[in-house]
């Protein structure tokens, strides 16, 4: 299925290729070296294989090919060459890695990621009433901010609202449970994909610059996999604050002005 895609406030949003926070950025990044760098490569090696089909050719059955040991200069100049360039690239990769990966220092925000079959549901903590605060199928987040990303899955008959052990998180109890199928986060232009595994607790950054922004689940769930999808709707911090910490009993209306894009 295709990820649609939506323009808000001047975002790209166009799938992969979008540019909807550094994340995504730093991914593209990395893309766009290792893509050109084949282009590169791939004409350079082209090109000298037709000119060896057309300089070194047969031109009759009585002709035998001139016989030579080697070129020692050109035998180094054709593995030094290619091996610069897979360590440049594995270079490049690496470092760009933990950002893309490892959730940062300082981070403000965590959201638990529950996926079930076949919706996903958002959790950003406990209110001040001591209720759950939670989105279903839409992520809200701070523009512009680092948001950790704790993704667990779980089905009945475990219960998706655990109790939590002090001193513990909900992420880490409800992947104790062991309940649930495989799934996969997916925000294609927000450059960031992370699985859901039973009885394991996945951790992910994300990171969105005002916009909103359509994602899935990649990983085949059974029969309903192709309605799980999922929006992230990214708000300037206040209205962040108001439509998610906003009401004491924990309830998130996706319909107010503080949770939709140029309300107050």
């Amino acid at each position: 299925m295709n990820v649609l895609a939506q323009s808000t406030c001047c975002v790209n949003n166009a799938g992969a290729f979008g540019d909807g926070g550094t994340i995504s950025d730093r991914a593209l990044g990395v893309y766009t070296a290792v893509f050109w760098a084949s282009v590169v490569l791939g004409v350079i090696t082209t090109g000298l294989l037709l000119y060896a089909f057309v300089k070194f050719r047969r031109r009759s059955d009585d002709d035998d090919p001139p016989q030579f040991h080697g070129n020692t200069r050109l035998e180094i100049a054709w593995t030094l060459v290619p091996l610069a360039t897979f360590l440049s690239l594995f270079g490049l990769t690496a470092a760009n890695m933990p950002f893309i990966n490892n959730i940062h220092a300082g981070t403000q925000y965590t959201v638990t990621v529950i996926g079930q079959q076949f919706s996903w549901t958002f959790d950003y903590g406990a209110s001040s009433s001591g209720a759950r605060i939670r989105s279903f199928g839409t992520l809200y987040v701070p523009e512009n901010t680092d948001v950790a990303l704790n993704i667990v899955s779980t089905d009945p008959p475990c219960d998706s609202k655990p109790a939590v052990p002090s001193g513990s998180t909900l992420a880490a109890a409800i992947s104790n449970e062991g309940c649930g199928v495989n799934h996969s986060f997916f925000a294609p232009s927000l450059g960031q994909q992370m699985n859901a595994i039973p009885g394991d607790v996945n951790t992910a950054p994300i990171q969105a610059r005002q916009g909103t922004y359509y994602g899935q689940c990649t990983e085949l769930c059974g029969v309903g996999h192709a309605t799980m999808v999922f929006t992230v709707v990214a708000l300037p911090m206040n209205q962040f604050q108001s439509c998610v910490f906003g009401n004491p009993s924990g309830s998130i209306d996706p319909t107010s002005k503080s949770c939709t894009l140029g309300g107050s």
